[in-house]
């Protein structure tokens, strides 16, 4: 046994720490001495000691299993830098060599802690690069996503019981979460003790006294755009605006950056070093606030945010409990704000049907992996069978589970081959999964919408504390439900940005395509969008109103970027593609080359009749050229389409344009409109 006095040297000599937190020192000792635990803290009450501390002493390697990237960055930081702790990780958000740099480090016995993605134990090979380590601690962080009934279940993480289970029968295993009601400790307690093995679970109350939460009933996205503004403006410090999607994090940071208030956006989309100097540079506090999707997650350690605003109602109780949390870590007052607006359950009751296949869906891949003439990987499962990539990650983790595919690496990569079993994968799984997100979807609907009863306390019971007092300065307590603290003018002078608005396009790196601009916004559905889109195949000039905005915008874009040229996209539709042309030329007196791109192979299909991104990539990919009669232009080109949705064609273009031995210069995509495809079924959102 490694007894009290020791950790407590321990904290204070390597972690510079006085003492413990309540319940810290418990926790350790008893995962030195009983080898399992699940602990379940409130956020903020010092869950990474749990596992750093017993790391220090335990020697070996602590492998921490996380889908939190960003506080991946985070940790490894502040255990080289603050602790003296070698520390690396393995994800998606690194380069092959950074990963392969982390691996050898494990190897040569460099490290104390190795962070994980649990994708990385879906690929055979990593897995059993894994298991050869001396691994002498498992932590699985975030442990609710193991859990069937957790609001946050991922396939990956079923592979983490396999790694435990493989692992050495000493390993010790720490479950840590902050969300985890009676039911869902119940059923991580038994999957972790699948070996007899007993385990020990302590867990703290979920009260965060030091957070005034509120809700603002909100009617329009130029409402809550002027709010974000008023509260970013009336807020002290640093904090968070919660999106679900990451177009709508780059529409509140952009209309921030607007008012003139310093705001970035953060979401999956950004580069990984992208994500890191922003990372950094907010804990450096260089930005008032993050308007960020999950993709942030919990992955900010920054103690002092002092207020989180979910421009966006999330997608259940305990997601917003995590979320909302990271304020006021510090112990000092914050504020927690929702902003309500009811058309936003459609963007949740989208995320949920997406996640849940239909045995519909499992026949598919199933038939895909069957008729392919060579194992195909998650890429080609993709293509052959249109639908969403998330539930064909679902399903291929699922039916490799249960034995319908077995994963092979082949040539580095991951394929699948089908097995002779027989019958039908059982699906009970995803019945009660659509029962847990939309029992918590509800939850938190009925957090939004009552007025009767204390913030705080609904989320403490939410989250399965038992006896739960009033925090006294919610909303609710007060008496003082807020109203839109955005003036009328506000939010038309927000209204009038979004109608002005230029659409950012991403830069698309791989394809050397620089950031552009498209006019209209599909999501925002103006009756000048509509009559474009319905148009485009009939009307053989622009309407005045939005040939008079094109006009106003390459004019300004230009001052901001030199372009020499003007290329046209092939289009078999699009009626008035040439008048354009000419238009942009004229305006802004620059050549213009209708037909240097060419079709050499017509696409199979439109791409608005394809059913998700994979397909829509392969039906243009290498299908265009540059014509051999023609001179491409140097410099800057400004390259044109009608609209653009997955990017595929756009990239398709700058791949025939690089192909040439011209030094073309930049590339920049502009288009009229700019939609977002479904995934999965035909059309646009």
């Amino acid at each position: 046994m490694i007894g009290s006095y020791n950790l407590l040297s321990t904290l204070q000599q390597v972690f510079g720490f006085a003492a413990f937190r309540p319940g810290q020192q418990e926790a350790i000792e008893t995962l030195l001495e009983k080898k399992r635990l699940l602990c379940i803290l409130p956020t903020g009450h010092g869950k990474s000691l749990l596992y750093q501390l017993p790391a220090y002493l335990l020697g070996g390697i602590t492998i921490c299993i996380s889908p939190l990237l960003a506080l991946m960055r985070d940790q490894i930081q502040k255990l080289e830098n603050s602790f003296g702790i070698p520390a690396a990780s393995i994800n998606s958000d690194q380069s092959e060599e950074e990963n392969e740099l982390s691996r050898q480090k494990a190897v040569s016995g460099h490290l104390r802690v190795l962070f994980v993605a649990p994708e990385q134990l879906d690929h055979v090979d990593r897995f059993a690069f894994l298991l050869q380590l001396p691994i002498t601690l498992i932590v699985i962080d975030e442990a609710h996503c193991i859990s069937t009934w957790g609001h946050d279940f991922r396939p990956s993480y079923r592979q983490i019981l396999s790694f435990v289970k493989a692992a050495h029968p000493d390993v010790r295993l720490l479950a840590l979460t902050a969300t985890a009601n009676a039911r869902v400790e119940e059923d991580i307690k038994k999957q972790l003790s699948f070996d007899a093995q007993s385990v020990c679970v302590l867990r703290e109350s979920m009260d965060r006294p030091n957070i005034h939460l509120s809700q603002i009933k909100v009617e329009s996205t130029q409402e809550k755009l002027a709010i974000c503004e008023e509260l970013v403006r009336k807020f002290q410090g640093c904090g968070l605006i919660y999106c679900a999607t990451r177009e709508n994090s780059e529409l509140v940071a952009d209309y921030l950056k607007a008012q003139k208030l310093n705001v970035t956006a953060y979401h999956a989309g950004f580069s990984p070093e992208e994500k890191r100097k922003l990372q950094q540079e907010f804990l450096e506090d260089k930005y008032r606030a993050l308007a960020a999707t999950n993709a942030l997650g919990m992955g900010i350690d920054k103690g002092t945010l002092r207020f989180i605003i979910h421009f966006n109602i999330p997608g259940s109780i305990t997601a917003y409990y995590q979320e909302v949390g990271r304020a006021g870590r510090d112990g000092k007052e914050s504020q927690g704000i929702l902003l309500y607006d009811s058309e936003d359950l459609k963007i949740q009751h989208h995320f949920i049907e997406a996640a849940l296949p239909s045995e519909a869906d499992f026949e598919k891949v199933l038939a895909a992996v069957r008729a392919a003439t060579e194992p195909p990987n998650l890429s080609a499962i993709k293509q052959a069978t249109g639908l969403h990539p998330t539930k064909v990650t679902v399903i291929v983790a699922d039916l490799a589970e249960q034995q319908f595919l077995v994963k092979k690496s082949q040539g580095g990569s991951q394929v699948y081959y089908s097995t002779p079993k027989v019958g039908y994968p059982d699906l009970s799984r995803y019945a009660m999964q659509l029962d847990v997100k939309t029992n918590e979807l509800q939850a938190i609907l009925d957090y939004a919408t009552q007025s009767g009863s204390c913030r705080m306390a609904v989320l403490r019971q939410a989250l399965g504390d038992k006896e739960v007092a009033n925090c006294h300065h919610c909303d609710v307590c007060k008496k003082e439900l807020s109203s839109s603290p955005a003036s009328p003018q506000k939010i038309e002078q927000a209204a009038s940005w979004l109608n002005d608005r230029p659409v950012p396009i991403s830069a698309m790196k791989m394809q050397k395509v620089a950031a552009g601009i498209s006019l209209l916004d599909g999501r925002l559905r103006t009756a000048l969008f509509i009559r474009f889109m319905k148009g485009r195949q009939t009307d053989d000039a622009l309407e005045q109103e939005l040939a008079s905005i094109l006009k106003s915008t390459l004019k300004a874009f230009i001052q901001l970027n030199p372009v020499k040229a003007i290329v046209l996209v092939p289009s078999r539709t699009w009626m008035a593609r040439d008048a354009v042309g000419e238009l942009i030329s004229d305006t802004l007196q620059l050549p213009l080359f209708k037909d240097l791109l060419l079709w050499h192979e017509v696409p199979a299909s439109r791409q608005g009749e394809l059913l998700n991104n994979d397909q829509r990539h392969y039906n243009v990919y290498r299908k265009m050229r540059v014509n051999s009669e023609e001179e491409p232009p140097r410099g800057t080109i400004l390259l044109v389409d009608d609209y653009i949705g997955s990017g595929s064609t756009m990239k398709e273009a700058a791949r025939a344009l690089r192909a040439t031995k011209n030094r073309i210069g930049e590339i920049i995509p502009f288009t009229l409109a700019s939609v977002k495809w479904h995934l999965g079924k035909r059309g646009y959102v």
